[in-house]
């Protein structure tokens, strides 16, 4: 009885501690994930300097997150967020289905870079939509999640805003190397993700708000004549045929 007992109290021992280790290493596992998972996600490097999750309250921060260009574009990044807000259901972190309520980039650095009728905003988010087609014939034949470089597909999300807050863009070209016409950008609101169907996965809800963005510059291009006297009528074209697709 009493060698039982004992069992019972090493192993409760060990839970607990596993368990004080998650809570404590949660900013190590997200970061991990992030620059792991993130390139295969969205096509490009991706990098986060601080990671700070704060789990029983349901509160997380993201410092310095950088999305790298993908291959063939001239400027170093796509997107540079200083600081990124995430509020969620603590209780829903180990479910299947997570309920996050808020996610604030805010005053993203934002470069929109014009090459060969394309441009590099558009590929990101044509690279998660590939990503997706090939995750739904991988589930429609059986295949296991987790393949190339992505995350596992089991997880999903609800997720009640995404907001672009502050945004700043600048519209490039490759021979350029980032520099060119910069202009404020309108704050981009994405709501109630995965609200109905049983929530969505994060390269889903990453195409949406991918694909609001690229029409936020689209729209701010083609409403704004001094842009458009500066040199922005072939990016707002550009960026409205990506919306059109």
């Amino acid at each position: 009885m009493k060698r039982a007992l004992l069992a019972v109290l090493v192993v409760a021992a060990l839970l607990a501690g596993g368990a004080w280790w998650f809570l404590n290493s949660l900013d190590y596992v997200v970061k991990t994930a992030i620059e792991r998972f993130g390139p295969g996600l969205v096509g490009a490097p991706v990098t986060v300097r601080e990671v700070s999750i704060a789990a029983r309250e349901g509160r997380g921060v993201l410092r310095g997150l950088e999305v790298g260009n993908p291959p063939g574009y001239g400027a170093p990044r796509a997107i540079r967020a200083g600081t990124i807000a995430v509020s969620l259901d603590p209780s829903t972190l180990g479910a299947d289905v997570v309920t996050i309520h808020d996610i604030l980039v805010d005053a993203p650095e934002i470069t929109y870079e014009l090459k060969g009728g394309t441009n590099n905003l558009e590929a990101i988010r044509r690279h998660i939509e590939a990503g997706l087609g090939r995750a739904a014939d991988g589930q429609a034949r059986g295949e296991g999640a987790g393949k190339g470089g992505a995350p596992p597909s089991g997880r999903r999300y609800v997720i009640g805003r995404v907001t672009l807050r502050g945004a700043r863009v600048t519209m490039t070209n490759p021979a350029l190397k980032g520099q060119g016409i910069t202009f404020a950008l309108p704050d981009v609101d994405v709501r109630d993700l995965g609200r109905h169907g049983g929530g969505v996965t994060a390269g889903q809800a990453a195409e949406r708000v991918a694909a609001a963005l690229t029409g936020s510059v689209a729209r701010t291009l083609l409403t704004n004549a001094e842009l458009l006297r500066r040199g922005g009528v072939e990016g707002a074209l550009d960026a409205l045929r990506g919306v059109l697709r």
